[in-house]
Formats: structure tokens, C-alpha cells, sequence
């Protein structure tokens, strides 16, 4: 399957909103997809992965009980948000943490134990 970087572009917003729509296994796989695309697509496009991409981890980071599920959602996204969340930190970096400085309390905290920084 040959497919261009373009077309992966186009993929990160149907990818993000999937992330955030969908239940259960599916939005683990869309999560850990997602995951892929930053490290693909932030080199080359990092404003449009820090828009959508971000939403849906502050999303995910929001809702995630202390478990790692998610309501109403059946099965853990634990795993699939640590994933996305190193992703975006391999990419971003110190910037990440800038952006998560503006989020609710909870979700800065979660974001930081999954990246397993010390405060």
C-alpha cells in the first residue's frame, strides 16, 4: 500500500474526531493511529497537529477516570494515551507541557504522569 504524505494529512482531522467520538476498541486503534501521524506529520505540519491533535488529548486526559478508562466508553485507553502523549512530547517537547499549562489541573497532572515527569 503506497500512500503520500498528503494523504495522511487528510486523514488527521477524520482521525481526531474519531478519537473523540468513538467507544471502546475502536477509539483505543484510532488513538494509537493517531499516535503515528504525529510522528509522521508534526515535522511538517506542526500548527495543524498541535490544533487537532491536542483537543483530543486534553479530551482524553479529561475524561479518563483514575483506571484509565473512559465512561461509557468499555475498555481501557490508558495505553493509547500514554502512546499519543509520548508521541506528541518526542515532537514537541517542552511546548507541550506549555500548552498543557493552560488546561485544568487534572488534565496537566495526568499528561505528566504519563510522561513520567517529576514536578
Amino acid at each position: 500500500l503506497c500512500s503520500l504524505h498528503l494523504d495522511n494529512y487528510l486523514l488527521l482531522q477524520p482521525f481526531c474526531t474519531k478519537a473523540q467520538f468513538l467507544n471502546g476498541k475502536a477509539k483505543q486503534d484510532m488513538t494509537e493511529k493517531l499516535a503515528d501521524l504525529v510522528t509522521e506529520l508534526y515535522p511538517r505540519k506542526p500548527y495543524a497537529v498541535e490544533q487537532k491533535v491536542l483537543a483530543v488529548l486534553w479530551h482524553l486526559l479529561g475524561n479518563m477516570t483514575s483506571s484509565g478508562s473512559l465512561p461509557g466508553a468499555g475498555g481501557n485507553i490508558r495505553t493509547a494515551t500514554a502512546k499519543l502523549s509520548k508521541a506528541l512530547f518526542a515532537q514537541m517537547g517542552q511546548s507541550l507541557l506549555t500548552h498543557a499549562a493552560s488546561q485544568p489541573p487534572h488534565i496537566k497532572k495526568s499528561l505528566e504522569e504519563f510522561l513520567e515527569i517529576a514536578t
